[in-house]
């Protein structure tokens, strides 16, 4: 299970669901973490619904410490009638206990509750519940419900045993096979014939009830509710070469009393059992076997006096670093393009927040010769004109970029055209070109329409996909965003998303959500399918990208600053308690983002640039605190209250707030706006991003601060963007 969920397309989710069919099944429910499947247990989480669950000691009482185990007994209106005609097992699995409605009251309640008849115990705080064992040892066998018990008992008729104790185990095959082994004491002075006793008990159960193997033991172990059935327990004390390469055997092929002249070849290993028991042989003893061991060594005894007398096969140091060298022969053939070697990039948007940062970082950068940049022109302003004002907007412009803008090709053309309304000549000459596509292309309106943003997020995703894929070969570098996602936790309840999880699993929260998520979702699902289809792809997911840590140049067009110059100029915030926004500095996503992208060892993967813990996360109103340290006085106030106070401002139509208000103002989900259906974000997983940035001390998360607030709006300010 974890080796499925570390991979590159785990599951979305993971739940450990726990119940019997006379509780409806489902009583209990845990969603997995990754990092849980490492355990040796997992817990059953807490009661499902209006559940009911207790643990009871021998005297049907509560058990409510932690650490003591107990019967699993749950109740609830999942709770069944009982079994139909069986009132003497109704009377044993249904049962009615008294519990005192509160510790003051002295009242007492009559419950009904099924026993499980497995072994559970409450762990940590809060308290969860966690399976041990069965308290009847039924198991399931070849698709058969088995009493161990039931076994144990019909084997101590035998006139040969003295004592007993039966064990359910996993084959060492790899494939998911089980056995049975029957640990037996013999009675004093009487050798014990384990193939007469399986034949025995043959003629006494069924086929699924005969132990695989039957083996002799000195005495069975007990505790206080019988025998300890654990194979460290009963293990054969024979630890001869002879007994382990028997033993291994016995396991892979669910054998029993294999003895020093059985061929090895003739018992029916295939071949993927053999290389599970060389593989064996290596883990327990410590000394490699070779196929030609095997063929040399048929016999079990064989094999096992050359195990004892073998020593490990030693390469010499100059053997093994030739091996080493020769694996690397092919290392210098180019499979994907390296586009920091080359010196050459295309990006989709030069103009936009994201794109015109990266822009700047490359030509910052001597190892860059040319930045190919998509760019439209208008009446007033050439493609070029638009780039360079971009970067004088944010102040990235100087004398040294001027003249690094010589490294800058400008195309006049259009996202949302084929061809990206390029000439036939520039676009054959664009598609062999560049080893890379950056696509930061991205129109983001919070309160337009899906079909408002379909032409440039979505058509716009396509043709740069058809970009990639044509020419020559090369990587496309997707700059999505963590509103793929949704208001998932809102309406799925959705607690964990994952870097490489499946989107298909958030779609049921898309209709609540913005229009400008709505595409993010279906032009990162487009990137995700071509890439499953072999398309050399990396995804970026940043959070909610705001201005530089170091500049305090920001977008002074975004929600982030319209909310808060508009809330500043009234005077009034709205409280928007559980809402995350997932702020998260334009340096450290441009930085990461080309970290990143360095490395083709990363291609393939998602990465979700935001907070790296929770602890880091700013909400809402901890935003408005901020703000008010930063020296800029807020009330904040209940969200009616202050939707009312905006509705009535003389000032709204000069507000920054303005062209917010359809996102501010209607109603989506009942009476939530859209806005306040933000609330409960899931905890974004960023697992690939750290590992990848990891070693690059320079390459931090900024959480935001007052001084941080402060420097946004001293800039926003100094550019004349918003007035105060």
């Amino acid at each position: 299970m974890h080796r499925v969920l570390s991979s590159d397309g785990p599951p979305g989710n993971l739940w450990n669901g726990y119940g019997p069919t006379e509780t409806t099944c489902l009583s209990t429910l845990h969603r997995v973490a990754l990092q849980k499947t490492e355990s040796e247990s997992i817990s059953a989480e807490i009661p499902f619904r209006d559940t009911v669950l207790h643990l009871l000691d021998q005297d049907r009482k509560p058990i409510v410490d932690d650490g003591s185990p107990g019967e699993i007994c749950i109740g609830g209106p999942g709770l069944s009638a009982g079994y139909q005609n069986h009132p003497e097992a109704n009377a044993e699995k249904f049962i009615e206990i008294e519990l005192s409605k509160s510790e003051d009251s002295g009242q007492v309640e009559v419950i009904r509750l099924y026993r499980t008849g497995d072994i559970g115990m409450w762990k940590g705080i809060p308290k969860r519940l966690y399976y041990i064992g069965r308290v009847d040892l039924q198991v399931k066998r070849q698709g058969f419900r088995v009493e161990l018990e039931e076994i144990e008992r019909t084997i101590a008729t035998n006139d040969t045993v003295q004592g007993v104790a039966c064990l359910h185990k996993k084959a060492d095959d790899g494939l998911g096979s089980d056995y049975l082994t029957a640990f037996v004491v013999p009675t004093k002075d009487t050798p014990i014939d384990p193939q007469k006793i399986i034949e025995w008990i043959k003629d006494r159960h069924p086929y699924y009830m005969v132990p695989d193997r039957v083996r002799a033991i000195s005495e069975i172990l007990l505790n206080s509710r019988g025998p300890l059935r654990s194979p460290q327990n009963h293990a054969n004390e024979d630890e001869s070469p002879l007994s382990t390469i028997a033993n291994i055997l016995e396991g892979i092929l669910g054998l029993s009393n294999l003895g020093p002249d059985d061929n090895i070849f003739s018992l029916g290993l295939s071949s993927l059992q053999v290389a599970r028991f060389l593989g064996l042989v290596k883990q327990k003893v410590g000394i490699s076997l070779s196929m030609k061991d095997l063929y040399t060594n048929l016999s079990v005894g064989s094999l096992g006096n050359h195990l004892h007398q073998a020593n490990e096969i030693n390469y010499g140091p100059s053997e093994i670093l030739q091996f080493e060298a020769d694996s690397h022969l092919a290392d210098d053939i180019q499979l994907i393009p390296d586009w920091s070697s080359e010196g050459r990039v295309f990006l989709t948007e030069a103009t936009g927040f994201i794109g015109v940062n990266l822009l700047y970082r490359w030509l910052s950068m001597s190892s860059m010769k040319a930045i190919a940049c998509l760019a439209r022109g208008n009446e007033h302003h050439s493609p070029m004109d638009r780039i360079e004002n971009a970067l004088k907007k944010y102040d990235l412009w100087n004398e040294g970029i001027s003249e690094k803008m010589k490294r800058v090709i400008v195309l006049d053309g259009d996202i949302t055209q084929d061809h990206l309304g390029l000439s036939k000549s520039d676009y054959q000459w664009l598609i062999n070109w560049e080893p890379a596509v950056f696509h930061a292309a991205a129109k983001v309106n919070w309160c337009d329409t899906y079909r408002g943003h379909f032409a440039p997020n979505v058509l716009g995703t396509k043709n740069v996909i058809r970009v990639a894929a044509e020419g020559r070969r090369k990587t496309l570098h997707y700059i999505s965003s963590i509103d793929v996602w949704a208001v998932t936790g809102l309406i799925l309840g959705t607690e964990v998303v994952t870097e490489n999880g499946p989107l298909k699993v958030h779609l049921a929260s898309l209709p609540f959500d913005t229009g400008y998520a709505q595409s993010q979702w279906v032009a990162d699902e487009m990137v995700q399918r071509v890439r499953d289809k072999g398309l050399s792809v990396i995804i970026y997911r940043p959070g909610f990208v705001v201005g530089d840590s170091k500049t305090g140049a920001g977008n002074p067009d975004d929600f982030f600053s319209r909310m808060i110059i508009g809330c500043v100029q009234l005077g009034y915030w709205p409280q928007l308690p559980s809402q995350n926004m997932e702020y998260v500095t334009v340096d450290y996503v441009c930085d990461s983002i080309l970290h990143i992208a360095s490395d083709n060892s990363n291609l393939g993967r998602s990465y979700t640039l935001s907070a790296p813990n929770p602890g880091l996360i700013t909400n809402m109103e901890r935003l408005c605190v901020l703000i008010n340290q930063a020296g800029f006085p807020l009330q904040q106030i209940s969200y009616p209250d202050w939707l009312e106070k905006l509705q009535s401002w003389d000032c709204l139509e000069s507000s920054p707030l303005l062209s917010l208000m359809p996102l501010l103002a209607e109603p989506v989900l009942r009476d939530a706006t859209r806005l306040q259906t933000s609330k409960y974000s899931p905890v974004y997983d960023c697992v690939n991003t750290l590992k990848a940035i990891a070693g690059r001390d320079d390459i931090c998360f900024v959480q935001l601060t007052s001084d941080l607030i402060q420097k946004f709006i001293y800039f926003w300010d100094r550019k004349g963007f918003h007035s105060f």
